[in-house]
């Protein structure tokens, strides 16, 4: 099915292991960023050798939602801790479902206002945007706000939050781009809601089921590889039954099948059990990362950058905006209520900063189908946004979580 593509993928892999320990030294680049540099130089030599890359955007959409999101977002599902996922349940609910709903209607709102015209003046295709855009990543950024009580706090609602936002907006990307091939161009509000609201809670129940019934099943084997392997098609078929067999939400299942199984697991399996099989999600993850930003890279050119400079320029000030919206006023505000637990300006500006767009916004972008309208427009700017996520953002952390490790310091030296 990857034809010339398989070899670039692998070549992605193989640069990913060897870059990953000296990049991890390097403060202000990180190995995505590599990898999608490396990716572009790759495919620029090998094009300009009068070869093919294989790059279809069929392909593309099939390597993503077949193979790379499933894995993605199971390894995440299971590696969460789910004590500290229900301590800041309110919080990581807020921002997982009905504020990012607010954050992908304020940022179309300003890609409508200041760059309407590059998208033919569409109010659907700017809330295409703006919820691919809104999906966080923070495994971009683990271990780098968890080194005191209350950056760690931070880290976890982060982490929390990008678990659910990603299957939340992996489904309101697929609900709003089969709207509009299927309707000419233009959704209405109320169907965007229904469909969201059974998709969404079509898929929750269904992952719940399988995650339950396979555990029913693999309890009496104790095999740690026989265990880990069922994991794998539960990744693949709870998507897919989801997805395509009963038409709802094929991530929500897959996220949902995986925290339901990780958590019986955790009940009745030896933890050499547990370990070896978040290692064998680890490593999987590692590799659909690499070829993920690597397939990127690939699929960039300088004239991308030519030509949609300004829906870039315009996509990255609409997610700064649309997420400084909803942290210091929605979830600022509703963490003074008694029982929460307060966010101090300092926590919400990392949580503001902490917003890396990475691997979702990315995949999302790479399956975008070529029949939308403007779609390379909307490629681009969700590339600009997720690079600025990546070469800005990133770097930027570490310095905003010492400024906040200083300040108890200071004030008790003042």
């Amino acid at each position: 099915m990857f034809g010339n593509l398989l070899p670039f993928l692998m070549f992605g892999i193989l640069l990913a292991a060897i870059l990953s320990k000296p990049l991890s030294r390097i403060p202000w680049i990180s190995l995505p960023v590599a990898l999608v540099i490396l990716g572009f130089v790759s495919s620029e030599i090998w094009v300009g050798l009068g070869m093919d890359t294989g790059l279809r955007w069929q392909i593309l959409r099939d390597l993503v939602f077949y193979l790379l999101l499933p894995i993605l977002i199971f390894e995440a599902a299971i590696n969460i801790d789910t004590r500290w996922l229900k301590r800041e349940a309110v919080l990581i609910g807020l921002l997982s479902v009905p504020f990012l709903l607010v954050a992908a209607a304020i940022a179309a709102g300003i890609i409508l206002f200041l760059n309407g015209g590059a998208l033919g003046g569409s109010w659907a295709l700017a809330l295409l945007i703006g919820s691919m855009i809104s999906a966080t990543d923070p495994a971009m950024i683990a271990g780098v706000l968890g080194r005191n009580g209350k950056a760690k706090r931070v880290e976890q609602i982060l982490e929390g939050e990008s678990l659910i936002n990603d299957a939340t907006t992996i489904t309101l990307f697929v609900m709003i781009s089969g709207l509009l091939l299927t309707t000419g161009g233009e959704i209405s509000a109320g169907s965007v809601a229904t469909r969201f609201a059974l998709t969404l809670l079509g898929g929750a129940a269904i992952g719940v089921t399988l995650g339950w019934l396979l555990d029913l099943v693999i309890a009496p084997a104790d095999d740690k590889v026989l265990s880990t392997s069922a994991t794998l098609v539960l990744a693949f078929s709870s998507f897919w039954i989801g997805e395509h067999l009963l038409g709802f939400s094929g991530v929500v299942a897959t996220l949902t099948a995986g925290l339901t199984v990780a958590w019986r697991q955790r009940k009745h399996r030896s933890e050499e059990d547990i370990a070896f099989a978040l290692d064998s999600w680890q490593i999987l993850g590692f590799c659909a990362n690499a070829m993920l930003f690597f397939a990127v890279g690939m699929s960039i050119t300088v004239q991308m950058f030519q030509d949609h400079w300004l829906a870039m320029l315009v996509g990255i000030f609409a997610a700064l905006i649309s997420r400084a919206i909803i942290v210091f006023f929605g979830l600022g505000p509703v963490s003074l209520i008694p029982g929460i637990g307060k966010l101090g300006f300092s926590d919400q500006n990392l949580i503001l900063w902490g917003g890396i767009r990475g691997a979702v916004a990315i995949a999302l972008a790479l399956s975008l189908s070529v029949d939308i309208p403007h779609w390379y427009t909307i490629q681009s700017t969700v590339y600009g946004v997720a690079l600025f996520s990546l070469i800005v953002q990133t770097p930027l952390l570490p310095y905003l979580a010492a400024g906040k490790r200083k300040t108890p310091e200071v004030a008790q030296q003042a």
